[in-house]
This record gives C-alpha cells, structure tokens and sequence, in this order.
C-alpha cells in the first residue's frame, strides 16, 4: 500500500461499520396504487409521498399496512459526517398468492463517511516551475477523539507524509476523521530549494451531506539556493580573468566548471546541508593557484558568496659580479620558452623585482655587460606555483687584465730621523747582522786552536 501511494503513512485510522440513528427516509408511490375493489378512490396516485420514515437506535427504519402496490423510497438526510446515498429503490409489494398474507421488503442502506482531499502544489517561487521532491506532512492540530471521548492521536502528531511528484503535486491518503482541525507543513525541501517551515491550517467540518469529499488545495512556493563565485586579486581586491574553477560534490562528483571572467559565477540548487568544494584547476596568468575552499549550503534565500582569492608570482633578479655585489649597467631581458622578450631593464644597484610573471619556463639574457665585464651566459629558470619571492642571480665576470676589484697602491715609508744616509740604501740592521756573525767567526776559530794546543 505505502509504494501504490508513493508516501509514508505513519498513522491508520480504523472505523467500525455499524447503524446510524436519525436517518430520515421518504416513501413514493412508484404507480397509481387503487382500491382493492377497484371501484374506490385510489390510494395513492403516482409519485405521491406517502410518508416519511427515520431510523431509531438500531439504525432501522419502518413503514407498516401499506396498500399492495409498487413504491420507491430515498434517503432525505443522513447522520452527521456522512454522504447521502442518491439511489433509489423500487419495491414491489404487489399480491404474491392466497397464502401469503403479509407482502414485506427489506434492505440494507449503507452510508459513506464525507472524506477530506487534501492536495499540494509546489513551485518555484515567483515561476510556474513546478518542482518536484518536496516533502510534506499531514498533522492533527489539536487531540483527536473517538466517540467515547478517548483520545486517539495528540496535537502535532505526523499522520502522512509525501513527497511532491514531476508536477510538482501531491495528495495525502489518510481518511481524515472528521470534525478536527489539521495542518499541512514542508518538512524537507526538494533538492537545491530551501525551506521555510510554512504551514497551511485547514478545519475538517461537516457540509452538505451530498459531497462525497471536501477539498483543500494548498499553493506552496519556495525559492531555489544561490551562490556566488568571485575570483579577486590578493593584492587589489578585483575580479581575476582567466581562472579555471570548478565546484564538486562530496563524493567528487563535478557539480559546475567554469573559466572567470568579469562577473561572479551564479550556481543554482545546491543542496541544503551539503558539502561542496571550490577548486582552482588552473590560475590565470600572473597568478598563483590558491587552495581549494569548502562550503557548506545554507538553509536561505538570500545569495550565498564564496570569494576565493589570487595571489601574484613575485621574481627577484640579481645582477652582480663574481662577489656577489649588485652590478649596475647591465642591459638585461627575459624571454620565454619559445624565445618572446616578456620584459627588459638596465641592472641598477638593487635587484630588479616583477610581479606577476606566469608560471612556466624563461631565460634570463644579458644583452650587454658593463664596462670591464664580459657578457655572462644565459640563464635558465622557472617560475613556480608560489606565493613566495623567488630569486634569479646572474653573474659577470671582469674582462681579461681586468681587475674584479680596484686595489689600493702601496705607499711609499717615510726613512727614519736614526738612520743615517750615506748614499748607500742599504738598512742599518743588516751592517750589524754581518758583523755578528763575524765576531761569532773569530771566536769560534780562538777557541779551536787553543784546544789543539793543549792537546798537543
């Protein structure tokens, strides 16, 4: 039963067949009834009423010492929260034999309860879109009582739900007890759409007793999430061009993928209560790949922004000689991999500094050294995915005969006031040397010889 109406019935109501009082019939000629002499007035001419008969507390109705003839009765009211049955019935009670003294009928009469329809629609908000999963319950608003005064069901208690079909409809199946208020409420929103808890009241009270059912139609509008996706600039705070972005499920699965431009990305209908993932496949150029931002979708109408931000690559280039010292005049040019000038200078006392150069692979080329210098090789380097400087350093080496550095010239010293100048350069200290050793000479020689004497 639950997958033929396509809903969750939480709660069956069970009635009990049995006699209903105060139903009120009225009996018909159906023929000219005539006297049973034939010559007499008739009783009753054709479509005549003849008498109006009520059930008692066993629920019968009875009409006794009717002339034999034909007569049709129908039902004129009915107990309270029941449908009047339109049929009519013939019956015959003409002459059956002698030995039939009495002619009588008899038949049951059975009453529906009025019933309550209670159907749903749901669009988009401000459209003729219907959508379509939106579920919703049907509540008693109040106690419910059977005849006893028992209650049955409290307040609030879900007694359907129902998801809404492709039309965007639904119609709950439970029949209603009559004679009690209830409430219809969105308790979850279809996919992408948010959901403001509104709910439709609707009394459930007795009418005219020849409706079959009584319905009540509730219109329900919601509108679908909206997001906003901007690429802005670390450093300005502008929309970035160029950008490949893409928004995914938890699952991975791809929900959207788009290349920025001069306006935020709209994306509609993402679930309430998901998670998704902003992710930047590609930066534009000039750019660094920013990381990937979670979000989480929120139950509201109102635009949802995520703004993820850019920063640029920064390259330091340092033009010095062998020791390292920052050497101006140098004519210098980056060229990219397929050997395009991206930009020129002239190397002054500082490092040159770009920013947003794109990520990839350039030579540094130095078109003409300073004076006293040769010109250096080219230099291969690459721009990576980084926030961070990076840092390029070419060197130039002096020209042959060329010092690196200028060095200083020896001064001449100053002769001393003791020293005495006789023409001869020579220093003092060096006549005093050479007299030592020839006293050192003499002695040596004394010494020898008188060891061989006292030898001898």
């Amino acid at each position: 039963m639950l997958d033929s109406i396509g809903g969750w019935i939480t709660h069956l109501f069970e009635y009990v067949t049995g006699s209903l009082k105060d139903v009120v019939f009225e009996v018909y000629a159906l023929e000219d009834i005539k006297a049973a002499d034939g010559e007499s007035e008739d009783y009753y001419k054709k479509d005549e009423l003849i008498a109006v008969i009520t059930t008692d507390d066993s629920g019968i109705a009875k009409l006794d010492n009717l002339p034999l003839g034909k007569y049709y009765v129908k039902e004129k009211e009915t107990a309270e929260g029941y449908v009047l049955d339109g049929e009519i019935r013939e019956i015959d009670l003409t002459y059956r034999d002698q030995d039939t003294a009495v002619v009588t009928f008899s038949t049951d009469w059975q009453n529906n309860r009025q019933k309550a329809e209670v159907n749903v629609i749901k669009t988009e908000k401000d459209s003729d879109r219907a959508v379509e999963g939106t579920v919703f319950a049907l509540c008693a608003k109040e106690d419910i009582t059977n005849k006893d005064g028992e209650v049955i069901m409290e307040a609030d208690t879900v007694i359907e739900e129902k998801a809404t079909d492709e039309d965007g409809k639904l119609s709950f199946a439970a029949a209603l007890p009559i004679g009690f208020p209830y409430y219809v409420k969105e308790t979850a929103p279809a996919p992408g759409f948010t959901s403001e808890g509104e709910t439709k009241e609707f009394d459930f009270t007795y009418e005219d007793a020849e409706q079959e059912s009584i319905s009540y139609e509730f219109a329900f509008e919601n509108v679908p999430t909206v997001f906003e996706f901007t690429k802005t600039s670390l450093t300005d705070g502008k929309e970035v061009e160029g950008a490949k972005l893409k928004v995914t499920d938890e699952d991975g699965n791809l929900v959207d993928e788009w290349v920025s431009g001069k306006e935020p990305h709209i994306i509609k209908e993402l679930v309430v209560g998901k998670k998704y993932t902003m992710t930047e496949t590609q930066p534009a150029d000039g750019y660094v790949t920013a990381e990937s931002i979670e979000f989480v979708v929120e139950n509201t109408g109102e635009v949802q922004k995520v703004d993820m931000k850019d920063d640029v690559t920064k390259v330091e280039i340092s033009k010095t000689d062998i020791a390292g010292k920052e050497l101006p005049g140098a004519k210098l040019s980056i060229l990219d991999k397929d050997g395009k000038e991206v930009e020129s200078w002239t190397s002054g006392n500082k490092p040159h500094y770009m920013e947003m150069l794109p990520i990839g692979e350039y030579t540094l080329h130095e078109e003409s050294a300073p004076d006293g210098y040769l010109v250096a090789e080219d230099v291969k380097f690459e721009v990576k995915d980084t926030g961070e400087i990076q840092k390029v350093s070419m060197k130039d080496e002096a020209e042959p005969g060329e010092p690196d550095q200028p060095k200083e010239t020896p001064k001449p010293k100053t002769p001393s006031a003791e020293t005495p100048k006789t023409g001869d350069d020579r220093p003092f200290w060096l006549w005093l040397a050479l007299a030592g050793i020839a006293v050192c000479g003499i002695a040596s020689s004394v010494i020898i010889f008188c060891r061989k004497r006292k030898e001898d």
